[in-house]
């Protein structure tokens, strides 16, 4: 049974699941699906394109499926796409696409936390943190576990790997390759996020691997494309170790 205040106003063209409240004042544009189980709080706003799966979470003044801030976009009915288990804090704001080929996803368990803008085409994966007030720019890739504390600004076209830490106020126009925490400004490789590994079961030893591949690669004199050749010949290789040297190998807009 839904709970919906009849102070908000909901389309009926929505399409809203079993077990939603709607707080008073939020408001549900048409072309919007709500899954189960959410909870719609006041002043909140759900626009036109969003896609939204269950037992997600969106506080006061927020703002989902957002007309797309790029001069590229003309109009049209563009996607949000919205995973399970997210919480979006107050006055967040994530833009839907710039056109109907692509879409901007965020997917589960996610905590996006105050004033949080996401912009056009973003990905976010699942189990990431975005820290008060954190600006991602359009276009932009989020692997999973990635923790942004607050006030970090991500460039356009840039990709932060699985279980990276951006450290508070940090901005960076190139790639942050996975399992490593950065700092400063400019952003620079810090060391490898060992503690948030551990909390989730890392193995001691691929936590060791992965600090000798990044030693290769962050302080030997040597070419990035080089140090990879190195990683391959002299760390053992695992899941992790091959997605460091893919995600290195991939990277169009290179390494902080």
């Amino acid at each position: 049974m839904n709970t919906i205040s009849p102070l908000a106003f909901v389309s009926p063209e929505a399409k809203i699941g079993e077990g939603v409240t709607i707080h008073p004042f939020a408001y549900i544009d048409k072309n919007v699906i709500i899954g189960n189980n959410c909870t719609i709080m006041p002043y909140a706003s759900i626009l036109n394109g969003t896609r939204m799966g269950d037992e997600n979470k969106v506080y006061q003044g927020a703002i989902l499926g957002a007309t797309p801030q790029d001069f590229s976009y003309h109009g049209g009915d563009t996607i949000l796409e919205i995973g399970n288990k997210n919480v979006f804090r107050e006055n967040v704001v994530i833009s839907r696409s710039s056109s109907t080929e692509g879409k901007s996803v965020i997917g589960n368990n996610n905590f996006i936390m105050d004033g949080v803008h996401i912009c056009h085409d973003c990905n976010i994966a699942d189990h990431c943190v975005i820290g008060i007030k954190s600006i991602i720019s359009g276009n932009c890739t989020i692997d999973s576990h990635v923790i942004f504390s607050s006030m970090v600004i991500m460039f356009q076209d840039t990709h932060a790997g699985a279980w990276s830490m951006v450290q508070g106020g940090c901005r960076f126009k190139k790639d942050i390759p996975p399992y490593i925490v950065t700092s400063s400004n400019p952003t620079s490789y810090y060391g490898v996020n060992v503690e948030v590994m551990k909390h989730f079961n890392v193995s001691e030893k691929t936590i060791q691997h992965i600090a000798q591949a990044y030693a290769l690669i962050f302080h030997a004199k040597v070419s990035i494309a080089d140090s990879l050749i190195r990683v391959e010949q002299e760390v053992p290789m695992s899941d992790e170790i091959q997605n460091i040297i893919d995600f290195i190998r991939n990277s169009k807009k290179g390494l902080i």
